[in-house]
């Protein structure tokens, strides 16, 4: 019975944590900004989540650092409900109905996860013992001593920062925040469709997104889903940034990328190919253009020179360039390789079904026009995204045969991210348009 109540409890505790710094009383008066309740939740989470990256490297007491966070929540939860309160009507509209069922899907995954305790492959062979670092008061310097220890460690921080302040100090009660960040990022999209409030249509959408991309295997202490989550809200921020001229999301979208890049050793390379979307598509000046890209290449600097500071190196799994490569001078070794990738991600795409829509969408129809620029860099990020999937299977020296199957449909599932909101928009249109 104890187990349930923290289990509700760690959701409160999300809850309150990201109810600041942000509400839309400050946007309104500081920006001409307006989001409903989860964008303001996402908002919260990328400045929450810079902060905690940063905490990362140094020695904060975490357990003071979280009383902190709490008693501001609490302090701007009383805000919100006050605010709230006071334009009271008694109508029941999408965004509270949303937010109740946001609360019940985040229970559902909770008891999962607390009814199925298995850590699983990555998580126990290297995710769990950075999350072990934090849990034990230890910070980025000690991953030195630890087997992969160039692994980039946003998400274990979060788990052993959670798993710290929960209300039992359960291992598994730390590893909620990641369902938390997936339901949050997919109802960010979801919310704000359709220009009458049509509550059917978004929780089928929800449902279908939720239903292609959940696996529940990834819970198990696997990281992919904050690169899900990070790219998704990249697609839909970098969306609306077009319509504003706002140096705020200007920053929120630097942040996000800084949170890519230390998330997973991929991170590296979607901060290059989202710099190159944002320098394309980006219907700013030059001087936004050259700025963001010049804070992204300092941003990647900054963390090899970290990781040379704290760790001793700089490196990925393997080296970039070595002469395995040279196989390559033969013509029948590029096809073959091609093939074997491409079967792969055939198979993939079944495994996470996603993407079956994501091509059902871009082969059978087209964006109406006004959507023309989500189109352009949509089909910009999957030209690019898939040109690096295929070269990290060029590039590894490991047997393709073996390492394709157990690796490739992750990789599949962390693109997925970007393209939800494109393809939420899609079915927005088409079925505005049907109803005109």
């Amino acid at each position: 019975m104890i187990e349930i109540f923290s289990i509700y409890l760690q959701l409160i505790t999300f809850l309150v944590i990201f109810q600041f710094p942000l509400n839309n009383v400050i946007l309104s008066k500081y920006s001409l900004l307006k989001f409903d309740y989860f964008g303001i939740l996402i908002l919260n989470i990328v400045i929450h989540s810079f902060l905690y990256l940063i905490i990362s490297f140094t020695s904060i007491n975490l357990q003071t650092y979280f009383f902190f966070q709490i008693f501001f929540g609490i302090f701007f939860l009383f805000l919100n409900l006050s605010s709230f309160f006071k334009n009271f009507k008694i109508t029941i509209n999408d965004n509270i109905s949303l937010i109740v069922i946001f609360l019940l899907l985040n229970i559902i995954l909770f008891t999962y996860v607390a009814f199925n305790l298995k850590i699983e492959w990555d998580g126990l062979a290297h995710w769990i013992y950075k999350a072990q670092v934090y849990f034990q008061g230890g910070n980025f310097s000690d991953f030195k001593n630890l087997q992969f220890s160039y692994y980039p460690q946003f998400g274990t921080f979060l788990w052993g920062f959670f798993w710290k302040n929960s209300f039992l100090q359960l291992e598994y009660l730390g590893r909620l925040i990641l369902p938390f960040f997936y339901l949050s990022g997919i109802l960010f999209c979801v919310s704000s469709l359709f220009k009458k409030e049509n509550l059917i249509l978004k929780i089928l959408l929800l449902l279908l997104i939720t239903t292609l991309t959940l696996d529940f295997y990834l819970l198990g202490g696997y990281q992919d889903y904050y690169i899900f989550f990070e790219l998704l809200i990249f697609s839909k921020l970098f969306y609306i940034y077009q319509k504003k001229n706002s140096i705020f999301l200007f920053v929120i979208l630097f942040l996000d990328l800084v949170l890519i890049l230390w998330t997973k050793q991929e991170g590296f390379f979607y901060n290059l190919i989202l710099t190159i979307i944002f320098v394309i598509f980006c219907n700013k000046d030059f001087k936004t253009r050259f700025l963001f890209t010049t804070l992204v290449v300092l941003s990647l600097l900054f963390q090899i020179y970290l990781k040379n500071i704290f760790i001793g190196s700089f490196e990925f799994n393997e080296k970039i360039l070595h002469v395995g490569l040279l196989k390559y001078l033969q013509i029948s070794n590029i096809f073959e390789t091609f093939f074997l990738i491409s079967k792969h991600i055939f198979i993939s795409m079944f495994r996470y079904p996603i993407w079956v829509l994501i091509l059902l969408v871009l082969i059978f129809s087209q964006f109406p026009s006004k959507s023309s620029k989500l189109l352009k860099f949509s089909m910009a990020y999957l030209f690019l995204f898939f040109a690096f999937v295929y070269a990290i299977y060029y590039q590894t020296t490991m047997d393709l045969n073996f390492v394709l199957p157990i690796t490739i449909d992750r990789i599949l599932l962390q693109g997925s991210g970007f393209m939800i909101y494109p393809i939420l928009v899609f079915f927005e249109k088409f079925i505005e348009k049907k109803d005109n």
